[in-house]
């Protein structure tokens, strides 16, 4: 056996997901360093997180389940324990009371802030990267959460590849070649958005949205 086959013995697949788990493994490690510690436990910051990215930072108690892919006591038990502490608080909708929606504190949007340091770490982490380098990577970020997607593996993410308002590749010959309907304007693979306020799910019965994530990507060669 040579060496370049000992070298290529593991997939080029099976090492991005080696890449791919070890980011992950340093995300959920440091939040379990701190699990023995006062303060907020892991799936409690997600929640106070998730209601920070959230218009009027509040959502019902099922949507919080579903886009943390967690049961319904589940999620009501954390939120119990937020509450507790004064980082939500809960109401019921005049309109249907069995409805209840969580509202952010402003001790818990400081408190969500403080304990969950990793978006300014990744940050931070990319800074390492090219321009183009960071705009490959998430052409490709949105490749794969919405292959997951598709897959039933993960939540439906608010992102433009799977909106009601994205016109994909409408400008072809131009550095900016999509256009958001919603907004009017039009925007190149770096102004992609993974987690929009305005997001509305496309309906897969129009043509022009029912897009193959894999044709409308583009991946910048230049990377």
């Amino acid at each position: 056996m040579t060496a370049l086959m000992k070298i290529d013995q593991d997939s080029l697949p099976d090492r991005l997901v080696t890449g791919l788990s070890k980011i992950g493994l340093a995300m959920k490690s440091r939040a379990w360093r701190r699990k023995g510690r006062p303060g907020i436990g892991p799936l409690q910051i997600q929640v106070l997180t998730f209601l920070r990215s959230r218009p009027n930072h509040s959502a019902t108690v099922s949507t919080i389940a579903r886009e943390l892919s967690v049961k319904l006591p589940t999620a009501s038990e954390v939120i119990r324990t937020l509450e507790h502490k004064r980082l939500v608080r809960r109401r019921r909708r005049e309109i249907d009371n069995r409805v209840v929606t969580v509202h952010l504190t402003s001790l818990g949007a400081k408190a969500g802030h403080v304990e969950n340091r990793w978006p300014e770490i990744l940050a931070s982490a990319t800074e390492n990267l090219s321009v183009q380098e960071q705009v490959a990577l998430l052409t490709v970020l949105v490749k794969l959460i919405r292959a997951l997607q598709l897959q039933g593996e993960i939540p439906v993410a608010r992102m433009c590849i799977s909106c009601e308002h994205f016109r994909p590749h409408a400008y072809p010959e131009s550095d900016q070649p999509h256009h958001c309907a919603f907004y009017n304007v039009a925007f190149g693979d770096q102004a992609f958005r993974l987690d929009c306020p305005e997001y509305l799910e496309a309906s897969t019965a129009e043509p022009h949205n029912n897009v193959d994530v894999y044709k409308t990507v583009s991946v910048i060669q230049s990377a």
